[in-house]
């Protein structure tokens, strides 16, 4: 089977104007319809063409990495109180998005075509997306991931997906507020759960959704509050449940929240999981994803002698992972993510999902089926203990420092701190010249 992360071409024109060209019936619907945030752009734009008061906003090239780009952060000026709710929207063009023909299925005998009898396949767009030709097999757009990064590149390009910050700066619940950084959070996570909506009509797959901003992830009360916040508004979009995961690291509160969440049905991808301690936790907690990171966990590994015996630590995380959940019968499937060749592809084969780039498809599309061989990760034996005790906080974060985790965490951490500030400067730039 062949999953592919969604990705889209953008268009590269804003423009923003008065709510007088903005009708009752279209504002009272927005909420409502993922298609009428995606059609109100076209109205949008095509009067802001026509109208020389216009404002428009200088035109942004999106960075080259969709999902994980930490884009440019640019200062503005303090944008006046209650102006979002007189900024319309201008969501995608009608203009289709460009689809790159692509095969159909794998080669036959190849080893991509072996590899998909074992595990699920996931492109990893975020180095390809604004290259759709230069894409090779895949089956068009499955799956999305909906983070800060993603938005405000949607948003600077213009394009089909714009509308959906542009389309939450005229939500109705967001005008009620006063307070501008309260404000624009609230447009944000309306923002963040149109796109799902809108990606979520396009994909066969799910649409996972960061929950902004990323720095309550060690606040468990404040993951639950805002993860059922978004559900609701996912809700009132009619998104169906199963097709929403909510992306949430692997700090001791976010597992937490997961459990939580779980239990009340809301689905779960649980991501930064680099030590058995946090995948047994993000099992047990039932989370329907975990993501783990082969080739960092080697990495540091190497980096840091003395921490392990063993000669490849990231595919013993991975082997244990699976072995844990298959013995606990539990839903949660295993992503492997950070596989830098096919031989790092292959020796975690079996895995429920495996994360590669456009580059090692390609090359196992060439490469025949006898690479793969028959060693198989899901037949291999777990070598960890199997204890189910619950870890306290201090032995999670004591494990957590003795592993690759706390390192690439804290990366995390900057990284989507980042891309959060990126995302609330650009609201207020976009506001900045408007009147009350």
């Amino acid at each position: 089977m062949f999953i592919v992360l969604f990705c889209a071409e953008f268009d590269v024109i804003h423009a923003l104007f008065p709510t007088v060209f903005f009708t009752t019936m279209w504002r009272r619907h927005l909420h409502n319809s993922p298609r009428t945030i995606a059609r109100i752009g076209d109205f949008t734009r095509t009067r802001a063409r026509t109208h020389t008061h216009a404002h428009t906003i200088h035109a942004m090239t999106p960075h080259a990495t969709l999902a994980h780009a930490v884009l440019t952060t640019h200062s503005t000026s303090k944008a006046p109180r209650g102006v979002l709710s007189r900024i319309v929207n201008s969501p995608p063009s009608s203009r289709a998005v460009r689809v790159v023909p692509r095969a159909a299925s794998a080669p036959a005998g190849s080893a991509l075509d072996a590899l998909q009898a074992f595990s699920n396949v996931v492109l990893d767009a975020k180095k390809s997306v604004l290259d759709d030709a230069r894409a090779g097999l895949d089956l068009g757009p499955k799956a999305g991931v909906v983070s800060a990064s993603v938005l405000a590149t949607a948003s600077r390009a213009g394009g089909r997906d714009a509308g959906a910050l542009e389309g939450a700066m005229v939500y109705d619940k967001c005008d009620i507020v006063s307070a501008e950084p309260v404000k624009y959070e609230c447009v944000i996570d309306k923002a963040m759960v149109n796109l799902a909506a809108m990606w979520a009509e396009r994909v066969e797959g799910r649409v996972a959704v960061e929950l902004f901003p990323t720095s309550m992830a060690d606040d468990t009360d404040a993951l639950l509050v805002k993860a059922r916040h978004y559900a609701n508004m996912a809700r009132d979009l009619k998104i169906v449940p199963e097709k929403l995961l909510f992306k949430i690291p692997a700090t001791y509160a976010g597992i937490e929240a997961v459990k939580t969440l779980e239990a009340e049905g809301i689905s779960c991808h649980v991501s930064d999981v680099y030590c058995a301690e946090q995948a047994r936790a993000a099992i047990d907690a039932n989370a329907t994803v975990v993501q783990l990171y082969y080739s960092r966990v080697n990495a540091w590994h190497k980096a840091n002698p003395g921490k392990t015996t063993s000669a490849d630590p990231g595919y013993d995380l991975a082997r244990d992972a699976l072995a844990y959940a298959r013995a606990r019968k539990a839903k949660t499937k295993i992503m492997v993510a950070s596989l830098h060749n096919k031989d790092a592809v292959l020796r975690v084969l079996g895995v429920d999902y495996v994360l590669v780039s456009q580059r090692i498809i390609d090359e196992m599309a060439k490469a025949p089926a006898s690479d793969v061989g028959e060693t198989i990760i899901s037949d291999a034996p777990s070598t960890s203990s199997s204890s189910t005790a619950a870890l306290s906080k201090k032995a999670f974060d004591d494990a957590l420092a003795n592993s690759p985790a706390k390192t690439e965490l804290a990366i995390a951490r900057r990284r989507n701190a980042a891309a959060d500030g990126d995302l609330m400067n650009y609201i207020k730039e976009k506001t900045v010249g408007l009147n009350v």
